[in-house]
């Protein structure tokens, strides 16, 4: 199989789906957070930037091996960066796991973001840990690889929501930590 950027193997090209698809679903999550926050007016605390922070480094794994094509280091990157993603999310678990407590922000499917985002740092490293095995005999390999335009735009909207949510962040914190949880952006107050 070839294309204008070079050749790949047809051995490679599950292993690229399967990054993109990893992709997608890191952007579906940073998208709903963005939903929640721009439409449901829910301002993100700071463990929820933390985790989005996470989740966009996460994203950014995904993005190396889709453009580069896969490597141990592009999957270390996810993994080193869930595992902190996953140690901010269950920080926020444990907050909130107390009798009579209600939690922070909006419940999706029984669970709130937090939960979710812990799910999701898990499963990125399970993914990752997977995905090692099945690509260690491509890693380092001479086959370019595979560009798509799916996978250029994910790359894209990954970028474009980091851009956001750097916004975001300085909208609600300024350029200093934010003190307690923001009930507003600085504009506001």
């Amino acid at each position: 199989m070839s294309n204008s950027s070079g050749s790949i193997s047809v051995s490679l090209f599950p292993s690229y789906l399967l990054n993109v698809f990893a992709l997608a679903g890191i952007c579906v999550a940073l998208l709903a957070a963005f939903f929640f926050q721009l439409v449901l007016g829910e301002i993100p605390c700071p463990l929820c930037m933390l985790q989005r922070i996470g989740l966009i480094l996460v994203g950014l794994g995904f993005a190396m091996n889709i453009r580069f094509g896969p490597s141990a280091v592009n999957y270390a990157v996810v993994i080193l960066s869930a595992m902190a993603g996953a140690g901010v999310s269950l920080r926020h678990v444990l907050l909130h796991i107390a009798p009579g407590d209600t939690g922070f922000a909006s419940v999706v499917f029984g669970y709130h973001m937090y939960t979710w985002g812990f799910i999701a740092f898990m499963g990125s490293i399970i993914f990752s840990a997977v995905m090692l095995m099945i690509d260690r005999n491509h890693m380092g390999g001479s086959a370019h690889p595979m560009r798509t335009a799916l996978g250029s735009v994910l790359i894209g909207l990954l970028l474009i929501l980091a851009l956001g949510n750097v916004a975001s962040d300085v909208l609600t914190c300024g350029f200093a930590p934010c003190v307690g949880d923001p009930q507003g952006y600085i504009f506001q107050r």
